[in-house]
């Protein structure tokens, strides 16, 4: 091979060399997403929040006479009929009788204090024996069997629910949610201090429970949703897929290794999904929490 066609050969390596180079360094690098797909289901839109269990009536007992009362037998817990005795109380000063009355006793000693229904005992405010006053409160009574659920929301968001709105609580026990509906929106707003230090008005929310046999008792925590809309199926998408540019939504939807940005008109919006009304097809792939690096047309690397 003379000189000529090894030079020329040479030249031709360093040149491809070159390219290859240049192509390395200017070529495009993927940006790695994470995908999914647009499917129709049912969605829920709610209101969630932490509630508590509240016993429906509650009868507390108070001292119908200051003085002595006698130490309660009972433990909280305890289940007693109506008209159960609770204690005995020793007034003070001792209660006189009327002039009027021809009876050789001074006083009325031992004012007996009676269950007005009957329940479980939820509290016992005072169990020693000790003095008390008129009116002081002695034990709380209630019927455990008749519960509702009472939650505080938001007053803008309250004006959401429904009459009659579903509430969906958690069960510490089984995959199967508890059920109940709203009964009352209370119509008095209370101001609350969030954990941020944000004043806020809220309002109560009470359930009563569908599902039987639980085993609540009164001031039980307990998560739960109200929920103010639903269907029974929609094209909806993760609601971390999409964005706001400007007054509209958009979203990253990946076709041959590229992604490409498109509006999207949203309906419903939740927690975890947004309800499409049009922009994308069922089944059309769309990414994730978009990096900002993501541009239209950029190339993906799907995970």
């Amino acid at each position: 091979m003379d000189t000529k066609k090894k030079k020329a050969i040479y030249i031709g390596v360093a040149g491809l060399a070159a390219v290859l180079i240049l192509w390395y360094f200017l070529r495009e690098t993927p940006v790695s997403v994470e995908t999914t797909i647009s499917k129709r289901g049912p969605m829920l839109v709610t209101i969630d929040g932490e509630g508590k269990t509240r016993v429906r009536e509650k009868h507390i007992v108070t001292a119908p006479v200051a003085g002595k009362m006698s130490r309660i037998r009972l433990a909280e817990g305890d289940m007693i009929p109506h008209d159960y005795e609770i204690t005995v109380i020793d007034p003070n000063p001792p209660l006189q009788r009327s002039p009027d009355t021809y009876d050789d006793r001074p006083s009325i000693y031992g004012a007996k204090v009676y269950a007005p229904a009957a329940g479980k005992v939820l509290r016992i405010y005072e169990k020693s024996g000790r003095m008390v006053s008129a009116g002081a409160p002695i034990v709380e009574i209630g019927d455990p069997d008749n519960i509702e659920i009472v939650v505080d929301v938001l007053s803008t968001e309250a004006l959401l629910i429904p009459p009659g709105a579903r509430m969906i609580i958690d069960n510490p026990n089984t995959a199967e949610p508890i059920k109940a509906r709203v009964r009352l929106i209370e119509s008095q707003a209370i101001t609350k201090v969030s954990a941020l230090g944000v004043e806020e008005q809220r309002v109560n929310v009470v359930g009563d429970l569908q599902t039987k046999g639980l085993r609540f008792g009164d001031n039980f925590r307990v998560d739960l949703r109200i929920v103010i809309w639903e269907a029974s199926e929609v094209l909806m998408i993760p609601a971390s897929s999409i964005f706001r540019s400007g007054e509209d939504w958009n979203v990253f939807v990946v076709v041959s290794g590229k992604a490409r940005l498109r509006a999207v008109k949203i309906g419903h919006l939740s927690s975890e999904f947004a309800e499409v009304l049009n922009g994308i097809e069922e089944g059309e792939r769309v990414v994730l929490h978009p990096p900002n690096q993501l541009t239209d047309g950029g190339a993906v690397s799907t995970q």
